[in-house]
């Protein structure tokens, strides 16, 4: 490969994926606990807000993607979202665990849900969320399907009634190491299950241009193992951005060039270049669209 860039032509704008807070609701075995916990202070609103001001100034189209943490749980998310969307956000997508009642959900001025389906917890009412909004909105939805080894048959399960339902899914194994020394825990798969999660193309239109050719989306590349970037040249910081849980900002959710300062502060410096990789492999789904060149083709 010599090159990987965005189907959407999001080269000339800024996707800025926020963890809102560490609160969540959930304590999924897999999830450590320094993106999570039931304890953590809600950051302020009017802080915020401040974000999103500061974000507008940027001078490129900004579309915000909401994480945690479970970002739902905030008691003035809806707040913020519609001042976003009255500030002219174009763009709005919420990553949740889809515990919130389909109310919730359904009156949020959002682009797209994507709906995390944990195993550990009831998945089925996940399910019917999805079917309700799918059915009364005409918002983008994905089932985030988590595959966890000890629930593979309610993994199979769940696959074919989103496929049978024609909601759009990917199957995501669990990666229970951190840091980027080992991608995925595969040997906690029988190797019958790992197969099968290999064999499931994500039903979500491909994001990633790969060499001009090929379009696949960003989670069939890490499944392909094709998210190796070493050396080469990243727009992160010049596409994206991440806003940590404290307000500490970096150039992409792999933190790669460390921190850019801290937005909720005001002490933040966009970059203006794009940056050398440095990580062995591009973990994460976000990342994988941003513009990346092959510095010494093969």
């Amino acid at each position: 490969m010599y090159k990987v860039t965005s189907r959407w032509g999001h080269q000339n704008s800024v996707k800025v994926e926020w963890n809102l807070g560490k609160r969540c609701n959930y304590d999924c075995s897999y999830c450590p606990s320094s993106i999570h916990d039931n304890t953590s202070p809600h950051t302020p609103i009017e802080t915020l807000k401040s974000v999103v001001d500061k974000l507008l100034t940027l001078n490129k189209p900004v579309r915000l993607s909401f994480t945690g943490g479970e970002p739902c749980v905030h008691p003035q998310f809806e707040e913020l979202i519609r001042y976003a969307r009255h500030k002219g956000v174009p763009w709005i997508s919420v990553t949740t665990n889809g515990t919130r009642p389909y109310e919730f959900y359904s009156m949020l001025p959002v682009s797209q849900y994507v709906f995390s389906i944990h195993f550990e917890y009831d998945w089925n009412r996940v399910v019917n969320t999805l079917r309700k909004l799918r059915d009364s909105t005409n918002l983008n939805l994905i089932g985030q399907i988590m595959a966890h080894h000890d629930h593979m048959p309610m993994v199979k399960l769940v696959r074919q009634v989103l496929l049978n339902d024609d909601i759009a899914s990917t199957v995501r194994r669990i990666r229970w190491t951190e840091g980027d020394h080992d991608l995925f825990d595969d040997l906690r798969y029988h190797p019958n299950d790992l197969n099968w999660i290999k064999e499931q193309e994500s039903t979500v239109q491909g994001n990633c241009v790969i060499d001009d050719q090929q379009i696949l989306h960003s989670n069939d590349v890490i499944k392909l193992h094709l998210n190796q970037y070493k050396d080469w040249t990243c727009n992160a910081g010049i596409e994206s951005l991440m806003i940590n849980w404290d307000g500490e900002v970096h150039r992409a959710t792999c933190r790669v060039g460390g921190s850019l300062g801290n937005i909720y502060d005001g002490s933040f410096d966009i970059p203006t270049e794009p940056i050398t990789c440095t990580r062995n492999w591009c973990t994460c789904a976000a990342d994988i669209p941003l513009t990346k060149t092959n510095n010494e083709p093969s």
